[in-house]
């Protein structure tokens, strides 16, 4: 009896290359994509950190394999590979998860999900974020007389209290809200400069073209060129006007919401409540802003300075992991970022398992650095609200 032959899996038809694109189109416009591209950031350097290892380590294959520069450089050769290809995987699992929440069909995720991964690593090449201007230039050491009275305090997550760790989380929550906004609404009153020029230039065009049509028909023709000029000239500053508005609208959209917000209030639980059912307003200020490219959220560096030096805390990196922690957590709440949906009560310290009290998890801890300093620093320095 001849055996059959198994049934072969009818090919897949490969995605068109226009619908491919207007899908990697689609996924470069959501906040996701921002966290890919830090990613594609991140697997650059350590590429490049570990070619710069591999080649030094080439140099020294003379040396005997017992040699200790040798050894040294294996390791940080090895850990460095390793480094990147964890790197490599989470940035892969991102770009699958952006890529499955799309309507492209399942066949094709895995295609365009390295498509979208090779987007945003070329796209990270080409857009002006280098190591060297992430690395701020090193400080001349200050004299002695110069350095705080009081010694800087560094905060070890160890040390950190329950009703600390509860307060860490009421902060985390308020960067959740919208912030107070400082400034004055301009609701009700007169448009802006730009808006008034616009709607100007929209009567002169409308009217110098008409003027120049009824002069071309029936009246003399120097007139009918004078209308025509006025015509195209304000045609040309409608244009130039409505570029400026529209430019002015992308940059507001892209620091939404933290634009112009500087006030936050955090509600702490009343730790005179036995049930903790109660919470106490208290503000704090916190200018955050996108960096340059666009990529990263930033603390103003002068806030930074501000909360160091009026909470005698060193926090350093921390700023910036605060940062990052706030975009991801947004990106998170949209189902776009990597990871689950955080819960409000509990965005930094969570339920131990083993007993009644909060921890901080592990990765936490790892991806974003001396976080619990930053929010410490801006635990002692609240205000109540008024």
């Amino acid at each position: 009896m001849t055996a059959t032959a198994p049934a072969q899996a009818p090919a897949v038809t490969p995605i068109h290359p226009e619908a491919a694109a207007l899908l990697i189109s689609e996924q470069r416009a959501r906040t996701g994509y921002r966290s890919l591209l830090q990613y594609a950031h991140e697997l650059h350097q350590q590429a490049a950190n570990a070619q710069d290892l591999h080649e030094t380590l080439h140099d020294l294959s003379a040396f005997p394999e017992e040699d200790d520069d040798r050894k040294a450089y294996d390791t940080r050769y090895q850990a460095a590979r390793a480094e990147l290809e964890v790197t490599r995987q989470q940035a892969q699992q991102h770009a699958r998860r952006m890529i499955r929440s799309s309507s492209a069909a399942r066949h094709h995720h895995e295609y365009l999900a390295t498509l979208l991964l090779d987007t945003a690593r070329q796209e990270a090449l080409q857009r002006p974020l280098r190591a060297a201007q992430l690395r701020t230039a090193p400080r001349p050491a200050l004299p002695s007389s110069a350095h705080a009275v009081h010694p800087a305090l560094t905060i070890d997550p160890v040390q950190i209290l329950h009703e600390q760790r509860q307060e860490h989380n009421a902060i985390a929550a308020a960067f959740l809200g919208r912030p107070r906004r400082t400034g004055d609404s301009h609701l009700g009153t007169t448009a802006d400069e730009d808006t008034a020029l616009l709607l100007d230039t929209n009567r002169d065009r409308h009217s110098h073209a008409l003027l120049a049509a009824r002069y071309l028909l029936t009246g003399p023709d120097t007139l009918a060129r004078h209308h025509a000029q006025l015509a195209c000239d304000a045609e040309t500053q409608y244009q130039t006007v409505h570029a400026r508005i529209q430019r002015a609208h992308r940059d507001g959209r892209r620091s939404a919401p933290w634009q112009d917000g500087t006030t936050w209030t955090a509600h702490l639980p009343d730790h005179n409540d036995p049930d903790l059912a109660q919470t106490i307003p208290f503000h704090f200020h916190l200018d955050l802003r996108w960096s340059d490219d666009g990529l990263a959220l930033l603390v103003e560096p002068h806030d930074a300075a501000h909360f160091e030096r009026q909470s005698g805390i060193t926090v350093g990196r921390g700023w910036h992991s605060l940062a990052r922690w706030i975009l991801d957590t947004h990106a998170r709440l949209g189902g776009e970022g990597p990871g689950p949906r955080p819960r409000h009560e509990h965005l930094i310290w969570t339920p131990a398992t083993d007993r009644d009290g909060l921890r901080l998890p592990p990765t936490l801890e790892s991806r974003y650095p001396n976080l619990i300093a930053a929010l410490e620093a801006l635990r002692v320095t609240l205000t109540p609200a008024t």
